[in-house]
């Protein structure tokens, strides 16, 4: 079936249609006679004919009756809007509060620390961990998520994996600071060699969390080889529609979202055993190259800015150095190749109409990856509260 079919409700309606036009005609007591345009009053035939027709006619009027019960209107869904705040100091500007009222956001997702393995220190260790510059909305409900990488996981013994539990609980209350919060997130693009240890300690999470809800980031591989990955032991999972193509080939367009590289991740999604929640991407960046191998990336450099160098020269949003250069906080070299990638608006409201359709449960959260002023800027409000409203 492919992503991009007619809405179901659509479907829906024509089937009804049809329906309709069918008991119409057939209790037409006209197309007795339009059957049988000989017939005569007192022929036999024509009795027996007419009590034939009878009962046909009666028999399609409870069928109809009975397929028009059966159609069952998809009730819209129930849709908390949320966000992510992925900063290590947390303090807002005026317009990012403006955002949060104005597109009426409920749910603040925020990144508590990351955990990565420290090879001198041979343990893991937090990073990057939140400092709270600023009081905190009380009308939003607070999510601390923690990133944690696949080399923690490699690196820690199955007999470390309670002990690391206990860690990370240890500095999410450190880092909290007593701030209230009902679920705790946490994001790791796992893999086949490291799904066992991430199931276990997130299975060693819920004890020491017993009273909160757990969940966890699914990437759209996850989607579509949970055969192989496995679906977490958590209570929910946030589906991240971006990053659908693997931004270090020079080759692809556009890393961050192609619904057609999406496509071929979503066949399954309807039948996957854990409610999802969804997220979507509004951020930007330009990937580096080199020799046809992959440099860096820079976030919130966009085409606009690129077009502004005269030492590039633009095909589509591909961007060639043409000399030896400083810039960008990088030494460039002739014949360095950098791709802008950015979410067209249009292109984040087909995906996230047709993702709604595809999404089994009811009940969940639509959130946008992340807030932050360049964001603001390049969408504005409006058009933010439209990708918010579509997603229905």
């Amino acid at each position: 079936m492919p992503f991009f079919s007619l809405p179901s409700a659509l479907a829906d309606g024509k089937k009804k249609i049809i329906i309709l036009n069918s008991l119409q005609f057939w209790l037409n007591p006209t197309h007795v006679n339009s059957i049988h345009p000989s017939a005569k009053a007192g022929d036999n035939e024509v009795y027996i004919s007419k009590k034939k027709h009878l009962f046909v006619r009666l028999f399609l009027f409870f069928l109809s009756i009975f397929l028009i019960s059966c159609q069952k209107e998809t009730p819209p869904k129930e849709v908390t809007r949320g966000i992510y705040y992925w900063k290590s100091v947390y303090k807002l500007s005026s317009e990012e509060l403006q955002m949060l009222d104005s597109c009426h956001i409920k749910k603040l997702y925020i990144k508590a620390y990351d955990l990565d393995w420290d090879f001198t220190k041979k343990q893991a260790i937090p990073k990057a961990s939140l400092h709270f510059d600023q009081a905190l909305p009380k009308n939003l409900e607070l999510v601390p998520t923690i990133f944690i990488t696949n080399q923690t996981l490699k690196q820690t013994t199955d007999n470390q994996i309670d002990t690391l539990a206990y860690f990370i609980k240890k500095h999410l209350i450190i880092v909290w600071k007593g701030m209230p919060f009902s679920e705790i997130q946490f994001d790791c693009d796992w893999t086949i060699a490291t799904q066992r240890k991430y199931f276990k300690l997130l299975t060693s999470l819920r004890k020491h969390f017993p009273e909160k809800q757990l969940s966890a980031t699914i990437r759209l591989h996850q989607i579509k080889f949970a055969h192989k990955t496995g679906i977490p032991p958590v209570d929910r999972g946030m589906l991240m529609f971006y990053n659908m193509s693997d931004w270090k080939k020079p080759q692809i367009q556009n890393s961050i979202y192609d619904l057609d590289a999406a496509s071929q991740y979503l066949a399954t999604l309807e039948q996957y055993p854990m409610p999802l929640d969804v997220v979507f991407p509004i951020f930007r960046w330009s990937v580096f190259y080199r020799n046809k191998r992959f440099l860096t990336v820079i976030n919130n450099l966009d085409s606009q800015a690129l077009s502004s160098k005269n030492f590039l020269q633009k095909s589509d949003n591909r961007y060639t150095v043409l000399l030896d250069t400083t810039a960008f906080g990088l030494s460039l070299r002739k014949g360095d190749l950098i791709r802008a990638e950015e979410v067209n608006f249009d292109e984040i409201l087909k995906g996230s109409k047709a993702l709604s359709k595809k999404i089994s449960n009811q009940k969940l959260t639509f959130a946008l990856y992340h807030l932050d002023p360049n964001t603001l800027s390049f969408y504005g409000y409006e058009k933010l509260n439209q990708i918010y409203a579509s997603f229905k």
